[in-house]
């Protein structure tokens, strides 16, 4: 049962309406009225607000069970729609979500209202018995929510680059609903739905997993390949033994130990480790193994803490008691048939092993950190922090993690290395940056501790510091403490805190670096995968980096600032994670972009790979990441369809066809693209 909230039809609904950085009129669409909504992109977050006493409606929503929001994008792109509710449970956070809004259809949007709201530790939800085929279950945070005290309800646009447009045709009230439980199989997959190549018994693995052996043999290797899946026919250019870069008629290349141009197609995540916790949640699953069951090998951790592995039990049972050394052994002849030449990030070394594909590895350098912001994630506690790279521990730990990589000094089938991952540079605001956060610190610390000095050596007088930075400080003393700067002082001061983040970056990279060539003289050093950056990071990753990366999730690697600066400033970059998924084939979320099936799932990967290796910045584009995450959810609640293979170990066709019809014509295509704009 459902009661619509509101009558989009109401002409006197714009009225009453809080609007910021937005329009909304009544209009008439396919022949029902509609609320027409234009954001703009003059504020962060445009948006339209609806409030009880406004608008009329009841704040007692206690009695429903969900929010449903009907819209339709009338742009020609997808874009991220957010919905936010606002209780009087807790006036300063909401309960808050967003998705894709995909172009010309309707897409309803569901928010749940109870009480207990999500379940902790999923990002996508379990459908609940409201939900219809085509419905999107919004993923939520843990915020405390009251659904007798509404404040208000919102829908807005975070951070837009250009202008959108939608039309809301309806908003309702759906009746309490619960998920379905147990809403997991045996094998880990969801029990309420049917799709192709869902796995129904034991005994079709053997079968799958024969049938697949043979088609790889059949397929093999893409022609035109060198040793190390590089440009066999093409250019050749000095050959050192080792990957590194060079520019190429006008285009960044890396070059392959054979002197082969190489463009670097990977896919992460290339091992065994997809547990997801059971414990408290053992009603979810339709079975788990008894403690004399030879599956529960699979099961780790303890009290709270207890998750199961179903992926590792279906390789156990597809391959046997010898499943790790085959699961590495068909993974390689994976991506080998499928033209991906690279194991990328967050892989097992047993991958790397195999020198049959060549692989970047991770090195973490955290020897102390400073919190730079914290937030929630699937109701959990999420803390953003930023490693010191003025702390003697942070080389310290550099040095000993490098040095635990000394028997790949002289690999061939190294690519390169990477140092960290998506470090909040900045978080917030622009001013907001590692410069800031780093002034909130005590001067014992470190990293406020040279920036203490950098800023006595070029302010000659609190009187100056004051003027820079809007402070009041009467002494250098009291600079000594936190600052606390508000959101005046930061837009204010931006420039003077650009310089100090300016002075952090250089520090980091240029650590990061030595210690790279200490220990591992002659790899590339790949950067420190930018997800959130400022200029003055990007500045110091060029002058420090072989190669600066950038995780760029859109639909095209073009959506985000590192085209510009990599044209701009000449650097050639490696994209570090992308991805697209979907829930046609009972996954709960699609991941950080959305599509509709697998079929357009696979044409996005294709599309986005295309512009990528069309563009002569850009050296290589890793996929994010090999395996399906677990249905209920790894460590921080991710659970998307993101994989080029599932929880049964079966390859999405779509994909692997995708990429192996993509990798075929890959160097001719990139030689032929693009401007060849040669120095």
């Amino acid at each position: 049962m459902s009661a619509p909230l509101l009558d989009v039809g109401d002409k006197a609904l714009p009225g009453k309406c809080v609007l910021s950085d937005a329009t909304a009129t009544v209009v008439a669409a396919e022949g029902r009225p509609a609320l027409r909504i234009a954001y703009g992109n003059r504020a962060d977050y445009p948006s339209v607000r609806f409030e009880p006493g406004r608008t009329g409606f009841s704040a007692d929503w206690s009695r429903a069970g969900t929010l449903a929001i009907t819209v339709s994008n009338a742009g020609p792109e997808p874009f991220s729609l957010g919905l936010r509710i606002d209780s009087r449970a807790a006036p300063d956070r909401g309960r808050q979500a967003s998705a894709e809004i995909p172009p010309g259809r309707d897409t309803r949007l569901l928010m749940p209202l109870d009480q207990g709201g999500a379940i902790v530790g999923m990002i996508g939800q379990p459908p609940r018995v409201a939900a219809t085929p085509g419905d999107v279950n919004l993923a939520l945070s843990g915020t405390p929510f009251d659904p007798s005290k509404i404040k208000s309800f919102q829908l807005f646009v975070a951070k837009p680059a250009q202008k959108h447009t939608i039309l809301l045709k309806g908003i309702e009230l759906l009746e309490a609903a619960r998920p379905k439980i147990p809403f997991v199989d045996r094998f880990g997959q969801f029990n309420g739905a049917d799709w192709p190549g869902k796995l129904r018994r034991e005994e079709e693995l053997a079968a799958r997993r024969d049938a697949e052996a043979a088609a790889l043999a059949r397929l093999g290797a893409l022609p035109d390949r060198d040793t190390f899946g590089g440009w066999a026919t093409g250019p050749r250019l000095d050959a050192t033994g080792r990957f590194r870069v060079a520019k190429h008629e006008g285009k960044w290349w890396l070059v392959d130990p054979e002197g082969r141009l190489f463009w670097s197609s990977g896919i992460t995540g290339v091992r065994l480790n997809n547990a997801t916790r059971v414990a408290g949640r053992e009603d979810f699953f339709e079975w788990l193994p008894s403690q004399d069951d030879p599956l529960a090998r699979f099961f780790a951790g303890k009290g709270k803490g207890r998750a199961f592995d179903f992926y590792a039990a279906n390789l156990m049972r597809k391959y046997g008691a010898d499943f790790e050394t085959r699961f590495f052994d068909v993974a390689a002849k994976r991506l080998v048939s499928w033209g991906v030449n690279t194991i990328a990030n967050w892989s097992d070394e047993r991958a790397w092993a195999l020198r049959r594909v060549p692989y970047t590895v991770p090195v973490h350098a955290w020897g102390s950190s400073f919190v730079v912001t914290e937030r929630l994630k699937a109701g959990q506690p999420w803390i953003r922090r930023f490693p010191d790279p003025f702390d003697p521990k942070f080389v310290a730990t550099l040095d000993e993690r490098l040095a635990a990589l000394a028997h790949l000094r002289d690999d061939p089938w190294l690519l390169g290395v990477f140092i960290d991952n998506e470090l909040p540079w900045t978080e917030g605001t622009p001013a907001r940056g590692v410069g800031a956060a780093a002034l909130d610190l005590p001067a014992t610390v470190p990293v406020k501790a040279a920036l203490l000095k950098s800023l006595r050596a070029s302010h000659p007088s609190t009187e100056s510091l004051n003027a820079a930075f809007g402070t009041r400080f009467a002494t250098w003393d009291d600079a000594a403490g936190p600052w606390r700067l508000g959101a005046p002082q930061l837009k204010s001061a931006a420039p003077a805190l650009a310089s100090l983040d300016a002075i952090v970056a250089e520090q980091y990279f240029r650590t990061c670096r030595d210690a790279l060539s200490r220990h591992l003289p002659g790899t590339l050093y790949l950067g420190c995968r930018f997800h959130v950056y400022n200029i003055e990071a990007i500045r110091a990753a060029k002058k420090f980096c072989d190669v600066v990366s950038f995780n760029i999730y859109a639909y095209s690697p073009s959506e985000r600032q590192a085209d510009e600066l990599a044209t701009e400033m000449d650097f050639p970059v490696v994209i570090g994670e992308f991805h697209f998924g979907a829930t046609d084939r009972g996954m709960f979320h699609p991941g950080l972009r959305k599509t509709e099936n697998q079929a357009d799932r696979a044409s996005k990967y294709v599309a986005y790979l295309s512009e990528a290796a069309a563009a002569p910045w850009c050296v290589g584009a890793h996929w994010f990441q090999y395996l399906d995450q677990a249905l209920t959810g790894r460590g921080d609640g991710e659970n998307y369809n993101i994989g080029f293979v599932n929880a049964t170990d079966d390859p999405y066709p779509e994909l692997a066809t995708a990429a192996r019809g993509f990798h075929g014509t890959l160097y001719p295509a990139r030689r032929d693209q693009g401007p060849k704009n040669r120095p």
